[in-house]
């Protein structure tokens, strides 16, 4: 399974990071009127906002070719900030962009989604 690219200093993303879990429950409506909800996943979904500055030529292109080569499959994501590798991310739909200016002066930005 594809890894995401690191960049030079061994980081997967830069600060600031935006971060969120994501919880679904499912709702069902008995005939007496009660209702009962339960989790559909055991424990949340994360989903990373990365925003990379300062990219060199090669970080830059790493970033494109990896989000070319993925499409819509699954990779597996290191947790920026806990360390702990989530195994099937995607990228999420049509939010990556890449911005090349002078050197040293790339810019990436794309979504990612742990999915079930």
């Amino acid at each position: 399974m594809a890894a995401f690219p690191t960049l030079r200093t061994g980081a997967v993303a830069q600060y600031p990071l935006d971060r969120t879990n994501r919880f679904q429950t499912q709702a069902v409506q008995f005939l007496d009127g009660s209702r009962q909800r339960y989790p559909i996943y055991s424990a949340g979904l994360r989903r990373w906002g990365i925003r990379l500055d300062l990219l060199d030529d090669r970080e830059l292109a790493s970033v494109i070719a990896f989000a070319e080569q993925q499409g819509g499959a699954t990779f597996s994501f290191p947790d920026p900030v806990s360390g702990v590798s989530a195994p099937k991310c995607i990228i999420a739909g049509e939010q990556f962009s890449a911005n090349a200016g002078g050197e040293m002066r790339h810019q990436a930005s794309l979504v990612i989604e742990e999915i079930a």
